[in-house]
């Protein structure tokens, strides 16, 4: 992903439906539109910090919502514009997005 030249992979993201055009015949997977949602996924070994920094840069870059899932606390934290908030058991909506998802279900 190529957003105003930051040069970035998300784990995970989200675009409406019709948004890309992709062809998957071709190895060419760059996109410079901002996606609705970005998931960034802490791994065991990885250091919080640098990915908070990503978060805040897929904020500034026009991104809505940005989740970061700690599998290893079961917490999922939401950032977006209105600040961020962590989840820990239930049903977590995003309401800047309009997704919602069962934390047991999504770390079961």
């Amino acid at each position: 992903m190529n957003l105003n030249g930051w040069q970035t992979i998300p784990d995970i993201c989200l675009y409406p439906k019709g948004v890309l055009k992709v062809d998957w015949d071709s190895d060419e997977d760059e996109v410079d539109i901002p996606p609705l949602l970005v998931i960034e996924i802490l791994s065991p070994k990885q250091n919080l910090q640098p990915l908070v920094d990503k978060i805040r840069e897929y904020l500034r870059q026009a991104v809505k919502s940005c989740w970061l899932v700690e599998p290893a606390t079961e917490v999922v934290t939401i950032f977006n514009a209105a600040g961020k908030r962590a989840h820990t058991s239930g049903v977590m909506r995003d309401e800047a997005v309009g997704v919602e998802i069962s934390l047991p279900e999504l770390f079961a």
